[in-house]
């Protein structure tokens, strides 16, 4: 079973990018291209490691990683 990474991030060409680069590596890559995608998608396949975005509109990847260490399930996620 390979490690899920959660990718999120507002550009489609660094998602491309990461997703390739860690897909190769034979991690499961999910991505979510803002913070309201990426708390749903946590929900149904929650990831061994969260790579965020900073700047992202409506909520940027500060605000999202204080959500996820606000929800037990997702508090110990290395981001």
């Amino acid at each position: 079973m390979a490690v899920r990474i959660l990718v999120v991030d507002d550009t489609d060409l660094n998602l491309k990018m990461v997703s390739a680069i860690l897909g190769k590596d034979g991690y499961e890559i999910v991505t979510a291209r803002n913070g309201f995608e990426a708390l749903e998608v946590i929900k149904t396949s929650p990831p061994a490691l969260a790579i965020l975005d900073v700047m992202m509109p409506d909520m940027d990847g500060y605000t999202l990683c204080g959500h996820l260490r606000k929800i037990p399930s997702t508090a110990k996620i290395p981001i």
